[in-house]
């Protein structure tokens, strides 16, 4: 679940139908327009430099597309690894930059979300 902004709002999860608590928030996060509020609110309030961070981030995203296009890979991967640390928790950056690097895990078959989760995670790790 992201925010408007392409921030990831809930981690990324298994849904297991077998799991009354999973099937619970996922009822309420479709039945509920004002759920993904409360997600919101869950996470700490933004300040000044925070938005002003996420703002550069979101166009150091946009000129790494612009620049994959131009078919500068190597220049879009530096713009969005700029914009993944100013914006770590943003979902859309994580997956653009995987998408690139590992094309096999998102164009051919299906869409592979452990090898995701497991990526995330090993990025939490890192230093």
């Amino acid at each position: 679940m992201i925010d408007e902004a392409g921030r990831l709002v809930k981690a990324p999860f298994s849904v297991n139908v077998q799991d009354q608590k999973t099937v619970a928030m996922l009822e309420k996060w479709l039945s509920d327009p004002g759920y993904n509020a409360v997600l919101l609110n869950d996470i700490k309030s933004s300040n000044k430099p925070t938005v002003q961070s996420n703002a550069e981030a979101a166009a150091r995203f946009q000129l790494g597309l612009v620049l994959l296009e131009a078919g500068k890979k190597e220049e879009a991967m530096v713009e969005w690894r700029k914009a993944l640390a100013l914006d770590p928790n943003n979902w859309i950056i994580h997956k653009q930059i995987w998408a690139v690097e590992n094309p096999d895990k998102f164009y051919k078959g299906d869409v592979d979300y452990s090898w995701q989760k497991a990526q995330l995670e090993a990025e939490k790790s890192e230093p």
